[in-house]
């Protein structure tokens, strides 16, 4: 999937957009109007010289080659990753009916130039993908692939689907090297992770909040440190390891493997020391996931949760209700730590801070969670600081005080309200 790809046709080409909606997608002035009533609308911040000349350069070549000319050449899509790699941005998206967007320190950013049409965005889509992924795209009417930038630079995430008869494509900019963690922000505690033999490590939240990244540094400590055998079981393959002391083996969905049960399942004849999945997505997978921590591996994946006590009812909940009771027990024997992030604003508003909670499953923790009293886990987090946990509450008052994230949003964030507002001396701001 690296590099340019020739462009191919279709092999079942989507229907056109209704016509209630051709006019939607018709070229437009080249520019974004706020809604009536909306003071501000898409607005671009200060963008560097560089990038100028960049915008300019593209701006000119889509309005001299229009319409469906705007991606048959590769150079028009380099030049927007190129945009997106100098702005630091995280995020691409290529849409019918709106100009190239980049979504900067959390905020979507137009890149000024034509109006996108339907064929844009098909063309710019089929100059990544090979004929064996345009035809799972055009069945499935979604997929997810990487792409790498001719020079080999950068590396994107790509997530092209179909949205009323058109198709729209998000690249998701993935680091070139591997973070530390002292990089990503996460607690100290987690940076011993790594030295685990066994047991399930799980890292949590919502989307697009770093959850991938975590994996890649903790396999990366596991990595330099142990000379052991790495499964990961990947959708698609973001970070790429090299072999250090450990053999690093990544297996990426549909390329190298049908699923991820199916990879799992066997993983665990592959010799493995440590197994890596992307997600836990599927009833199936989180079995295979458990047996496997539980007979000497040490499995690391994410799962989509509020805080890491909502995970244990979140994976439990999975399960028919006749079965949950032995999960727990299998939860409380083979769980070692969650991690939770998320990634929020700072006071400053120029980029984004991870803000985590680390929950170590001691034996008091393990108990809690085989009798299913999450309240027991809550006060454990609470009061665990001797044995590395942190909770998510700690984390925003932390960041509130140094100044970094702004108390308001340390304060809508918080699990408890009311206590972060007090000691952030704004306990006026919430209504009782």
């Amino acid at each position: 999937m690296a590099g340019a790809r020739r462009p191919t046709q279709p092999a079942r080409p989507l229907p056109p957009p209704a016509p209630a909606h051709e006019a939607e997608y018709a070229e437009e002035p080249q520019t974004i109007e706020a809604d009536e009533g909306s003071p501000e609308g898409f607005q671009a911040p200060p963008m560097g010289q560089n990038t100028m000349v960049i915008q300019q350069k593209f701006a000119a070549a889509a309005s001299r080659d229009r319409g469906t000319e705007a991606f048959r050449g590769a150079s028009l899509l380099n030049q927007l990753l190129e945009i997106a790699e100098s702005e630091n941005a995280s995020d691409l998206h290529l849409v019918a009916g709106a100009p190239p967007c980049l979504r900067i320190n959390g905020k979507l950013v137009p890149v000024e130039a034509k109006l996108l049409t339907p064929d844009d965005t098909e063309a710019a889509l089929r100059q990544i993908l090979t004929d064996r992924e345009m035809e799972r795209f055009y069945e499935h009417r979604a997929l997810d692939c990487t792409h790498t930038t001719p020079d080999g630079k950068n590396r994107f995430r790509v997530s092209a689907y179909v949205q009323r008869g058109a198709i729209s494509v998000v690249f998701r900019r993935i680091p070139n090297q591997v973070m530390s963690f002292h990089q990503l922000g996460l607690p100290q505690a987690a940076g011993k992770l790594h030295a685990l033999k066994d047991g399930l490590i799980l890292c949590v939240g919502p989307t697009g909040c770093g959850k991938s990244t975590t994996l890649a540094t903790i396999i990366d400590q596991i990595n330099e440190n142990f000379n052991y055998n790495i499964i990961t079981i990947e959708d698609p393959i973001e970070y790429v390891h090299r072999h250090k002391r450990s053999l690093v083996n990544q297996r990426e969905l549909y390329s190298d493997t049908n699923s991820f049960a199916e990879a799992l399942h066997f993983a665990l004849r592959e010799d493995p020391n440590v197994i890596m999945v992307g997600e836990m997505r599927d009833l199936e997978s989180l079995r295979t996931a458990l047996t496997a921590a539980e007979t000497g591996h040490l499995v690391l994946s994410t799962l989509h949760a509020i805080d890491t006590v909502n995970t244990i009812d979140r994976i439990c909940a999975m399960f028919p209700s006749t079965e949950q009771e032995y999960i727990r027990m299998q939860l409380s024997m083979v769980m070692r730590a969650i991690i939770a992030q998320r990634l929020l604003p700072t006071r400053a508003g120029d980029r984004r801070v991870m803000v985590s909670e680390l929950l170590i499953v001691t034996t008091a923790v393990a108990n809690s969670i085989r009798l299913g009293q999450p309240a027991l886990i809550y006060q454990a987090l609470e009061t665990g600081a001797q044995h590395g946990m942190v909770a998510m509450d700690k984390s925003l008052i932390d960041l509130a005080r140094k100044g970094i994230v702004d108390p308001d949003v340390a304060i809508r964030q918080s699990r408890n309200q009311k206590k972060v507002a007090e000691q952030l001396g704004r306990a006026g701001m919430v209504q009782g």
